[in-house]
């Protein structure tokens, strides 16, 4: 766990408050076996419940079977609407996505045959918002999602799950991967209807055009590619979030490292209630 979010953690413990977060993590198989950082928030607020959604049952039941108190997994295919689409099968399971591999465009770079299509098949899909109201879902904090292009069409079936998320890291295309994608801008704008706002980018990936191999590495970035991108609540809106969502904002934002988002938060949460939260946690951070 970060010093920041530790020190986050303490100064709004102080404060009673019995926060308990709901967290949706959308392209749940792991890559490694390291948890993503929003993990560390059931260690602390232990009410709180992460939603992964995977294609596979398999793989959901697997996961389930491993699963910590707090977290379940979904065999669930995401969407605009409740609708029949093709899945596009990659050569790597983790590519696979309602879009078409951009073939032509893949063949310029080093090392995206993992991309490539393999086969197809006809999958149904559902909107967040049919599945929160299946599910008695009252609201949702936080979203992580990565699902190979169809991002935007997932965010367009989910005015009702955005209305009061707080903070949202998405995968972003720059270039078209896939065929007609959604890029970077396109999830900017979606995004931008519900009130958020873009906030930073966690890395950068990419490749390299063929045939040059450069620093003798295949993955080399020289063309960013994708990246996973954090967008917030506008920060214009602040003012207008309920006490406890202040506080899960700050705590969001310290997993994130963004610590004048923490301090913003905290400030506005002390301009509300003529409190001192934001002072104190100043003094716990600066030691």
């Amino acid at each position: 766990m970060s010093k920041l979010l530790e020190q986050t953690i303490g100064v709004i413990h102080l404060l009673k408050f019995d926060l308990s977060f709901t967290i949706f993590e959308i392209g749940a198989l792991k890559l490694s076996e390291k948890d993503e950082p929003f993990y560390k928030i059931l260690d602390y607020f232990p009410s709180s419940k992460i939603y992964g959604f995977e294609l596979d049952k398999n793989v959901c039941d697997q996961l389930n079977s491993n699963a910590r108190s707090g977290v379940k997994y979904f065999p669930h295919a995401l969407g605009e609407q409740s609708e029949s689409r093709k899945l596009n099968i990659t050569n790597h399971p983790m590519c696979s996505s309602l879009y078409e591999p951009n073939e032509d465009f893949l063949d310029l770079y080093q090392n995206l045959d993992v991309a490539k299509k393999k086969s197809e098949a006809i999958i149904n899909t559902i909107s967040l918002d049919q599945f929160i109201e299946d599910n008695d879902v009252t609201s949702v904090d936080f979203i992580k999602i990565d699902v190979q292009g169809a991002e935007g069409d997932i965010f367009k079936g989910a005015p009702k799950t955005l209305k009061n998320a707080l903070k949202i890291v998405c995968e972003v295309g720059f270039v078209p991967l896939y065929k007609e994608q959604p890029l970077f801008g396109d999830i900017c704008t979606i995004l931008s209807r519900h009130g958020f706002m873009f906030n930073k980018f966690l890395g950068m990936a990419g490749r390299s055009l063929k045939p040059l191999v450069l620093n003798n590495n295949p993955n080399f970035a020289s063309q960013h590619m994708w990246s996973d991108a954090v967008f917030i609540k506008h920060v214009a809106m602040l003012p207008e979030l309920a006490d406890d969502k202040l506080l899960k904002l700050a705590l969001l934002a310290a997993t994130y490292n963004s610590a004048d988002l923490v301090h913003y938060c905290l400030m506005t949460f002390d301009k509300k209630n003529e409190t001192s939260v934001s002072d104190k946690w100043m003094s716990a951070v600066s030691k």
